[in-house]
């Protein structure tokens, strides 16, 4: 999936070097992009409410706070934005610092082609983000199983399933619903398990038993998803 229109990245140049500040914007903005640039973390600190940053690049002896601490701030609270520190510092624990903190380090003097190649990589992300949430937005990306579960049983034709089999998976079924109307411990290997239980009794066409409050065991399970913010996967036919 491709997009047509051209991705302009807010970039911010924080450095206390005049000339460093516009040699940046003179890179950020011959790639087609809009610089911001600052001469302190501080100043930077200003603009974030009303700008938002797809990328930044901070020097780190900076007056006031250092741009690694400033660095850490930006990544923790934006994950998706790309941070690169630009720095004449030889201090080869400073380069191993951002590198866990998922910043990218680029020693002075740098080339060029170092400063667009973080542009270029933001903007792949970008690209790769948005075209996951296109697909995710896809009402069908899952299968629907709700517009189909019915047609499970039918569909197998397994009837006369021996009494020990349904009461297994019924108990097993309802093992993992109990887990799942807890917050503390509910896990996604509970909903899976109560989803693959409810699954297999479609097809093999058991008759599951109800809850106490009179649900059958299928609409407790999207009772406990629509808790949980997850998605519900059976259809009011299930309800009764």
């Amino acid at each position: 999936m491709q997009l047509e229109d051209p991705i302009q990245l807010s970039v911010l140049v924080v450095d206390d070097d005049p000339e460093m500040r516009r040699l940046f914007c003179e890179i950020v903005a011959r790639r087609g992009h809009v610089p911001y640039a600052v001469e302190s973390a501080e100043a930077g600190l200003e603009l974030l409410p009303s700008v938002t940053f797809e990328a930044a690049f901070l020097d780190h002896d900076l007056p006031g706070m250092e741009g690694l601490l400033f660095g850490e701030y930006l990544r923790r609270n934006n994950p998706d934005m790309s941070v690169a520190l630009v720095t004449g510092s030889d201090d080869r624990r400073l380069e191993n610092k951002t590198r866990n903190l998922d910043v990218q380090f680029i020693a002075k003097p740098f080339d060029v082609v170092e400063i667009m190649g973080v542009l270029d990589a933001c903007i792949a992300r970008m690209v790769e983000r948005r075209v996951t949430a296109a697909v995710l937005a896809d009402p069908d990306h899952a299968p629907p199983i709700a517009r189909f579960a019915e047609h499970l049983g039918a569909h197998y034709d397994m009837p006369n399933v021996p009494t020990r089999i349904e009461e297994r998976l019924a108990g097993g079924i309802a093992r993992a619903l109990r887990e799942l109307r807890s917050d503390a411990r509910y896990t996604e290997r509970e909903r899976v398990l109560a989803l693959a239980g409810l699954m297999t009794a479609k097809v093999l066409g058991v008759r599951l038993p109800k809850t106490g409050e009179g649900l059958s065991l299928y609409a407790e399970y999207d009772r406990l998803m629509t808790k949980h913010s997850r998605r519900l996967e059976f259809g009011p036919e299930d309800e009764a």
